[in-house]
C-alpha cells in the first residue's frame, strides 16, 4: 500500500484563535481507499504530535520509515481501506509540507520563524 503526499493551498487568510493570522497556507495530506458516491465512508485520522500525514504505506521521499499507524490502516486492518476512505493531514506548524515556522512568509519572503502564530486545536 502506497500513497503520495498531496498539497492543498488556500489563498485566503486564516485568523488564529490565539491571535495572528496566516495570509495563505498549505496543508500536506495523504489519502487511502476510495471515496464512495455519497461520501459517507470518509474517516479523518489526526496524527500524533510527533507524526505527519504519513499514517500508512511504504516510506517514500521525505519519510524515514513506514507509516506511524501501519498496523491499523490498510486492507483488512482495523481501518480497512477496502471499506473506508481515509484522510490524514499534517497539522499547521508541522515540518512535513504544511505551512509552519520554516515556511516563507508570503509578504516578505523570509521564514516565519518565531513570527509564526500559535496554533490551537481549534485552528487545526
Amino acid at each position: 500500500m502506497s500513497t503520495a503526499t498531496k498539497f492543498l493551498h488556500i489563498d485566503e487568510p486564516l485568523t488564529m484563535k490565539k491571535g495572528g493570522y496566516l495570509p495563505s497556507f498549505t496543508l500536506a495530506y495523504e489519502t487511502w481507499g476510495e471515496l464512495n458516491a455519497d461520501a459517507s465512508n470518509a474517516i479523518l485520522v489526526c496524527h500524533a504530535l510527533t507524526g505527519d500525514s504519513h499514517a500508512a504505506g511504504r516510506a517514500e521521499d521525505g519519510h524515514v520509515g513506514p507509516g506511524w499507524w501501519e498496523s491499523a490502516v490498510g486492507p483488512g486492518r482495523a481501518i480497512d481501506t477496502n471499506q473506508w476512505f481515509v484522510v490524514c493531514a499534517n497539522v499547521l506548524g508541522g515540518c512535513q509540507g504544511s505551512t509552519g515556522p520554516a515556511s516563507l512568509h508570503p509578504e516578505d519572503g523570509q521564514p516565519y520563524g518565531s513570527r509564526f502564530p500559535v496554533v490551537t486545536i481549534r485552528d487545526m
